[in-house]
């Protein structure tokens, strides 16, 4: 995967298709891919990294075809804190090499594992009935400026501001509602001024939704 900067035009060619092989939050150490891909026969695919809006990184692959349509994979890593933004990818074709089609949407890529992690808990037991609502409480005794949810991998929403409180520690709640989905949560930390670099992710926890109260029951992971 070859460096370039370049300056273009972009073209209404319709706009390629940009997604994450694996899930967007990366540790640090670790390779992610993203696939771009149209319907459109290019001949180049140029994925982009933004930081502050600003195209920061551009990278060029040779389009692979397939039952008429291109694709390319770029992988990236081992991720550092350097890699984390938000990218974009664009077609392009060879007798042209300076205009390219529309940009994709974005995909954020988030560098995970920057700080030591947050705790993540319950206010009531992690089991809860289909309908009811549920919290959860991130905290940490690092001032983190914001707190982050994830679900098996999955970020929620947007972010928390944190919040001081009366033992010294610092924290937010997350309320997740009335329609909880089963699964591992974890949350992170992150400051204001890297807000693509995230902690290491609190320890799982497991919330268990059932059709009717039950006692707690405990989750081997």
């Amino acid at each position: 995967m070859s460096l370039t900067i370049v300056l273009c035009n972009v073209l209404l060619y319709r706009k390629p298709f940009l997604l994450a092989l694996q899930p967007s939050l990366v540790n640090l150490g670790e390779k992610v891919t993203l696939e771009c891909r149209s319907e459109i026969m290019f001949d180049t695919f140029i994925l982009t990294s933004h930081k502050n809006g600003t195209i920061k990184d551009s990278f060029e692959l040779s389009a692979g075809h397939y039952h008429g349509g291109s694709q390319a994979n770029f992988s990236i890593g081992p991720v550092t804190p350097d890699d984390a933004g938000t990218y974009t990818c664009y077609g392009s074709f060879n007798h042209s090499p300076y205009e390219w089609s529309e940009s994709s949407g974005p995909i954020d890529i988030k560098i995970t594992g920057l700080y030591k992690k947050p705790s993540l808990s319950a206010l009531m037991e992690p089991v809860v009935m289909s309908g009811e609502n549920m919290t959860l409480t991130c905290f940490s005794d690092l001032q983190f400026d914001m707190f982050h949810l994830s679900m098996e991998g999955v970020p929620k929403d947007h972010g928390l501001p944190s919040v001081k409180s009366h033992n010294g520690t610092f924290q937010d709640s997350f309320h997740l509602g009335s329609v909880v989905q089963a699964g591992n949560y974890r949350c992170y930390g992150s400051f204001r001024n890297s807000s693509h670099l995230w902690s290491t992710p609190s320890d799982p926890l497991y919330i268990l939704v059932t059709g009717k109260r039950t006692s707690y029951i405990p989750h081997i992971l």
